[in-house]
């Protein structure tokens, strides 16, 4: 287990994902600075590709971070993880609701050979969706 105050990082062996806890809001340095430690940790947990990324404390994003995201980091999972990379956003009801954005493609959607990625508002169910991601 890893913790920041604003990240805590967990290897579930039992269902072989990283799960991976915003603590706390957090500026556009910190995020980018997050999804590299959740990168590093997952290599380093027999290179784990399913990810649950609680992010229910985590008030808003800045556009140029999902940029950064989609266009920066999505396309470096592969290369780092030997495969394609799930990814299971776990959200609050009321961050459902802003979180429509025109440019995104809609949920679930691929990012080529990357990763994958969902979006869920209940625990269980993303967990299900990632450990059936086998």
């Amino acid at each position: 287990m890893l913790s920041a105050d604003y990240l805590l990082l967990q290897h579930r062996s039992d269902l072989g994902l990283v799960a991976a806890r915003w603590t706390r809001p957090v500026n556009s340095g910190e995020l980018r600075a997050g999804y590299q430690e959740m990168l590093r940790f997952a290599t380093g947990c027999d290179t784990c590709r399913r990810w649950l990324i609680d992010a229910r404390r985590r008030v808003e994003v800045d556009a140029r971070d999902v940029h950064w995201l989609t266009e920066v980091f999505y396309p470096t999972l592969r290369q780092h993880l030997h495969g394609h990379t799930y990814l299971a956003f776990l959200i609050g009801p009321h961050q459902a609701d802003h979180v429509q954005d025109d440019s995104l493609p809609a949920l679930p959607y691929t990012h080529g050979s990357n990763c994958s990625v969902n979006q869920f508002t209940d625990e269980g169910e993303a967990v299900r969706w990632l450990v059936a991601q086998r």
